[in-house]
């Protein structure tokens, strides 16, 4: 029984072999794209889920809000944690970790030092509890105790051990920070799991900072993103409950005005990985309305396939009549003939989902973990969530593909299926077209994201930023002393196609933020408070960048805080029109000097935040960045002269830089990635459902052969055949663009306004998606309907 079975399914897969491998192909599509979303979702939901304290960890965020608009941050002042342990009730623990963006460790070998330049996010300083707060093995060594207690000790993780010192343990052994600060092994930990959002490999402890800069750890006013607190609750204490006794903290330990516009929250763990108000030290998060687009464009993408199967079978339908009509007249049941045509359906489907698991396993590593930035395992034997996955989906595009098909064709009346006229429910016509409708309108939802996306995508990248974005770049300063800033000072002025350098803390737009409070005096006296983001720059920082001056004048050449310039926004912030700010006296960390200057406010961020107060001044000793304006057909031949500076003053460093706009086009990453999915799955919804408009077509053509016939007989021209064909599936096209657009807008325009900075979905996105899709559906039908009228009509009406 089972072998005339396989044997009658091979000769009809043989017999049919373009339909079943459009089948096939559609199915595949599907299956593979449900499969990658559902591995996607299944790693990000899975980061961090390892700390044995999961439910009682949560990280110290602020919400500050000034002028009816809401600031987020995740850092906090150095001085704040040990306060709150000591003041907050219910509190287990308070952990601080201090972020380095990178650092040089040199080992003594002997053969001579070996240095090695680490970014981050490698390094970082912890306090002793890190460990008892978060789970991080240890493989050697102890971190417990009062071991990390101390000044100038370190932890490794097994990496960077096995990296500093092969082929022996590392334990007790010395390596070197920045060619300054001997740091002693005291432990070798495992390796950050793929999953983590703390990829830390050298963990100093906290005590090795407070020695270096004690000053940092006495200051209430300045917040860091770099400096994060993680407190551990006592069972049975709730996160409202510590939320609510940071009132009187705040009182206590900030001034009127901060109290005023501050707020303190918790955020647990369990959301670090997906809380867009407060970044990760993975510098990644993965939002929850993101993972839900996945999942929805997932079984979009899976349904469309099934619904594809449909139409491509039902096409098939008066091919097979006759098949039909013979079993039932030699005494087949209807629930037999069911059976077949789903297990037919089970063979394709399981073919497909083979053919998927092999593309998936291909695609993974080349192309999707690339993609998205993180580490996606596939390994359905030894993950039982994934091969259930697999199962379920199995069985559950076999029935949703295979059984309204089985059902039409084992239920037709013998004599009408061996006369050859197979289908004539007008119900199922109406159902098939259907179910085209709903293909298009996924496409459609997907076009008119694609169309959105990629317009703002554009627009993020030709909007006016305030400065200049061409050909200046910037390289990261590994010393900043006044010996190498000099040497950097002479020597690039020899350079030919340099306009002009400037030493300066960060560019005007940059990841890093640094915001204080500042002061703003009359008579003085103090008559204003609010957070300004500040920049130290020298004398070239307003020529360099090209941003452009209002009032006043620049800054001039000095190693110390005598003067301030503030942008636009500042100067709303107290009420003053440029002109009449100059000459205003202002504190800034107890720095106190008149502005001099205004600028044109400028972008210090991504679009998605508003233009920040910034005030900008000298101070040489924060100097950490240098940005070079250079000619572009000098371009690389300065670079190679910046290069060969650079190991003069650095030879351990490695030489890296950026040019700003390239920096500007790696912030939009999670928008530029997003955009290019949703135009391949767009791409895939759209050829997957051409197919089901193929079947469609198909269908209606093997249907309507004779009165195609009778037609041609009686004078109907070919234009007139297909143009009688095409008009059904545009109108098909057309409501579904009328049913789509307003999801499709709601969705995009939601999404438009996480940006401050946006496009307006105007009436050329809605031409663009409308155009696209008679288009396609167009091209689609016109081939199988050209085909339908050009058919020479004896051949479908010799029968009668």
């Amino acid at each position: 029984m089972l072998k005339n079975y396989l044997k009658t399914l091979f000769r009809n897969f043989v017999r049919n072999k373009v339909f079943t491998l459009i089948n096939i192909f559609g199915l595949t599509l599907g299956i593979t794209c449900s499969l990658i979303m559902f591995l996607i979702v299944k790693q990000e939901v899975s980061f961090n889920r390892y700390h044995a304290n999961l439910d009682h960890i949560y990280r110290i965020g602020h919400i500050d809000i000034e002028n009816g608009r809401e600031y987020t941050g995740g850092g906090i002042p150095l001085v704040m944690p040990a306060s709150v342990k000591e003041e907050i009730v219910g509190i287990k623990e308070v952990t601080l970790i201090s972020h380095e963006r990178y650092g040089l460790i040199s080992v003594n070998r002997a053969n001579g030092d070996v240095s090695h330049y680490e970014e981050d996010p490698e390094l970082v300083y912890v306090e002793p509890n890190f460990f008892d707060v978060f789970t991080w093995p240890t493989l050697e060594g102890t971190v417990g105790g009062n071991t990390l207690e101390q000044p100038n000790v370190v932890a490794l993780t097994k990496k960077l051990a096995d990296k500093y010192f092969p082929g022996q343990s590392a334990v007790g052994q010395t390596i070197r920070l920045d060619k300054s600060t001997d740091l002693k092994v005291v432990a070798v930990l495992e390796d950050a799991p793929a999953n983590s959002d703390f990829p830390f490999g050298i963990f100093i402890s906290m005590e090795t900072k407070k020695r270096r800069n004690p000053n940092e750890f006495n200051r209430w006013g300045s917040i860091s993103s770099d400096n994060v607190a993680f407190v551990l609750l006592e069972d049975h204490v709730s996160p409202e409950q510590i939320e609510a006794q940071f009132p009187d903290f705040t009182e206590k330990h900030w001034n009127k005005e901060t109290r005023e516009t501050r707020t303190f929250v918790l955020s647990s763990l369990k959301d670090y990985h997906f809380d867009e108000r407060f970044n990760t030290f993975s510098q990644r998060t993965a939002p929850k309305s993101m993972l839900i687009a996945y999942v929805i464009i997932g079984a979009f993408l899976i349904v469309t396939a099934c619904v594809n199967f449909i139409n491509m079978s039902t096409a098939m339908s008066v091919k097979r009549g006759k098949e039909v009509g013979v079993r039932k007249v030699l005494g087949g049941s209807r629930k037999s003939l069911v059976l077949r045509f789903l297990g037919e359906t089970f063979a394709i489907t399981l073919l497909a989902l083979l053919l998927s698991t092999a593309i998936t396993e291909r695609l993974l590593p080349l192309v999707i973990e690339d993609f998205i930035g993180i580490e996606v395992p596939f390994n359905p034997i030894k993950e039982p969530i994934i091969l259930g996955y697999l199962l379920a989906t199995l069985l559950t595009v076999s029935l949703l593909a295979g059984l309204y098909p089985a059902l039409v064709l084992s239920g037709t009346r013998p004599i009408l299926a061996l006369k050859g006229s197979m289908i004539h429910n007008k119900g199922g016509l109406f159902f098939r077209r259907f179910l085209v409708f709903f293909q298009f309108l996924i496409c459609q939802l997907l076009i008119f994201g694609t169309v959105v996306a990629l317009m703002q995508i554009n627009f993020f990248m030709s909007v006016d930023m305030g400065y200049d974005k061409e050909w200046i770049l910037n390289i990261g300063l590994a010393r900043k002393d006044k010996q190498a800033l000099d040497l950097w000072d002479s020597e690039i002025q020899n350079i030919p196609g340099v306009k002009s350098h400037s030493f300066n803390f960060t560019p005007p737009f940059s990841g890093s933020v640094s915001a204080t409070d500042v002061y703003v005096y009359a008579n003085d006296s103090a008559v204003d408070r609010f957070t300004t983001h500040v920049k130290m720059a020298d004398d070239r920082y307003l020529e360099t960048y090209g941003l452009k001056l209002l009032a006043g004048k620049w800054l001039n050449d000095s190693d110390t805080v005598n003067q301030f310039v503030v942008n636009e926004t500042f100067l709303k912030e107290v009420g003053l029109e440029p002109e009449e700010a100059i000459f205003k006296t202002i504190e800034i960390w107890d720095k106190r000097a008149p502005i001099v200057g205004v600028v044109k406010d400028y972008h210090t961020g991504r679009l998605d935040s508003a233009i920040e107060p910034v005030a900008m001044f000298n101070d040489r000793r924060n100097y950490r960045n240098l940005g070079v304006r250079v000619t572009a057909a000098n371009a690389s031949d300065v670079v190679n002269s910046l290069k060969n500076i650079w190991y003069q003053i650095n030879e351990e460093y490695e030489f890296n830089y950026r040019y700003v706009d390239q920096h500007i086009v790696e912030y939009y990453e999670f928008e530029r990635k997003m955009s290019q999915m949703l135009t391949v799955f767009a791409f895939i919804a759209i050829f997957i459902g051409c197919l089901g408009l193929y079947g469609l077509v198909s269908f209606m053509a093997n249907q309507k052969a004779k009165e195609i016939g009778i037609r041609k007989v009686l004078g109907a021209s070919v234009q007139h055949i297909v143009g009688r064909f095409s008009l059904e599936f545009v109108v098909l096209v057309g409501l579904a663009f009328l049913v789509a657009t307003p999801f499709a807008y709601w969705f995009m325009n939601n999404w438009l306004q996480n940006y401050e900075y946006s496009i307006s979905i105007g009436p050329l996105i809605f031409v663009v998606s409308l155009v696209t899709s008679v288009v396609i559906a167009m091209v689609t039908t016109g081939y199988r309907s050209l085909r339908a009228a050009t058919t020479n009509p004896v051949q479908s009406l010799r029968d009668e």
